[in-house]
């Protein structure tokens, strides 16, 4: 029997992570309830149901090839590109309906304090452990807090603090739907979120939803879409010279990957610039990760999009050093500038950094990171003899450590 290829598909994809069908169960279990607020089958039918849908005998039917696709971190169309059609795209639905939001006590101005709380609890726990397992939480705190505001669920004269309060767990959430690599649900997020500081007239968060959505346009390859959001900021004037840098490394980047070389650096210089004057009170607080390391990254990401892997090292180079200390930060820079190592084919380089790689991937669950290491192994394995023997072990041993964690 010739299976179609979106079963082998399922299959493949389940075995890489390295799950029995009953955790794919499990998962889409939990994925009903976190994306689309819904009930599922009992596991030993979701079990059975898998089954039949790895063998052939039957296809998915919504709402499952959506599921399917929020369990295994992938775009809908990756995963099921024969059952979809061009005119029929399924969007990731992430505004539920919670009834203890709609119907629980109403927020006060302790909730509101709670919750800022718990966004910086959000916040501290993705930079230490990533996203992968933070984001269902984060999303479920901004699903409550919106559907508070939107059922008029709260006591009189705190609407625009809270507004403000649910904008910044909005804005949280999709962070950590980017680093879980669920980049459309990353987008739907931020927009709410966007419209919710507009509301509470909070311009300064409003402008840090704005430099989210031109990153997320970088990362999905619409430069020309993240260089107008930054130009049409900056055009805007007296911006405080933080966040002015974040707008002029936005247009550097994007400038960069449409191959104008000039204005990019230029623009990444202006943000070096205004990066050297010290944070003032004008600064948002949420400035603080605009610093020396994000800076020399994103100039190496600039040579690295223009094709220039080797000028790319120095700079990552220097923002892997600068990050001293554990966490997803520092995982994150390790994995690129193991990239760009590889693509240099600086062999013996990239040895002791896969090493550093390795000993973070079980500590930190960061999907759009890992999916990247998956990519330079790949590049490595494809190399061949052209390797060091002890780089390409340890692809795979990346590899399977990946599939596993």
């Amino acid at each position: 029997m010739n299976l179609p290829t979106w079963a082998r598909r399922l299959k493949t994809e389940r075995l890489e992570r390295c799950w029995s069908q009953k955790d794919v169960a499990r998962r889409l279990t939990e994925a009903a309830y976190e994306h689309a607020g819904m009930s599922l089958p009992s596991r030993e039918s979701l079990t059975r149901m898998l089954r039949d849908w790895e063998a052939g005998r039957a296809r998915p039917r919504p709402p499952y090839p959506r599921l399917l696709a929020l369990v295994f971190g992938l775009d809908e169309s990756e995963l099921f590109e024969s059952l979809i059609t061009p005119d029929s795209p399924v969007p990731v639905d992430v505004s539920v309906h919670d009834p203890f939001a709609l119907n629980g006590r109403p927020a006060d101005t302790d909730y509101v304090t709670m919750l800022r709380q718990t966004i910086q609890a959000l916040v501290a726990l993705d930079g230490a452990h990533g996203g992968n397992e933070v984001f269902p939480l984060s999303l479920r705190v901004f699903r409550i807090a919106s559907a508070k505001l939107a059922a008029g669920n709260f006591t009189a004269g705190i609407e625009r603090d809270l507004e403000a309060a649910a904008g910044e767990a909005g804005e949280v959430a999709a962070w950590m739907a980017y680093d879980a690599d669920r980049h459309d649900a990353s987008r739907q997020i931020i927009q709410e979120a966007l419209m919710l500081s507009r509301l509470a007239g909070d311009r300064g968060m409003e402008l840090f939803e704005l430099a989210h959505l031109s990153m997320l346009s970088l990362y999905r390859h619409r430069p020309r879409e993240a260089l107008r959001i930054a130009d049409d900021v900056l055009n805007d004037g007296g911006l405080p010279p933080r966040v002015a840098a974040i707008f002029d490394v936005r247009r550097g980047r994007a400038l960069a990957t449409m191959g104008d070389r000039p204005r990019g650096f230029d623009a990444l210089r202006r943000a070096r610039s205004a990066l050297a004057e010290s944070i003032n009170t004008r600064d948002p607080y949420w400035t603080w990760w605009m610093d020396e390391a994000e800076l020399a990254w994103h100039e190496g990401m600039a040579h690295a999009e223009l094709g220039e892997w080797r000028q790319a090292v120095a700079p990552i180079a220097e923002a892997f050093v600068r990050r001293s200390i554990r966490g997803r930060s520092r995982y994150q820079y390790a994995a690129q500038l193991l990239n760009a190592l590889v693509h240099a084919q600086a062999w013996r380089e990239a040895e002791p950094i896969i090493v550093d790689v390795m000993e973070q991937a079980g500590e930190v669950g960061s999907a759009r990171t890992a999916n990247l290491l998956l990519r330079v192994a790949d590049r490595i394995e494809h190399a061949g003899t052209s390797t060091t023997s002890t780089l390409a072990d340890s692809a795979q041993d990346l590899r399977r450590m990946l599939a596993c964690s």
